[in-house]
């Protein structure tokens, strides 16, 4: 098994009004969210070639609905279960 890093050095959330408090606290849970879905679920152990340069830009965005009253663990649960997605497809 070999290690994967992860770093995420800005995530912007258009039109999400969160506090600079609530921020972090999506940080923090999305990567306890995104290493318990890797725990759970793995990863993909085929790798495919990244040819396709429309596959990677569809693999590097994710468009998240989520209702007006989300709190910070839902965003979380969200936004980490679209990263782990966006790694799957493009593994």
């Amino acid at each position: 098994m070999s290690a994967l890093w992860l770093e995420i050095e800005k995530l912007v959330l258009d039109g999400v009004p969160l506090s600079s408090a609530q921020g972090r606290r999506v940080a923090q849970l999305t990567e306890i969210s995104l290493i318990r879905l890797l725990q759970q679920r793995g990863m993909a152990t085929r790798l495919e070639s990244s040819e396709d340069e429309e596959k990677d830009k569809r693999a590097a965005q994710a468009d998240i609905h989520m209702p007006g009253n989300a709190n910070e663990a839902r965003w979380a649960e969200e936004i980490a279960l679209a990263i782990y997605r966006a790694m799957d497809r493009s593994l």
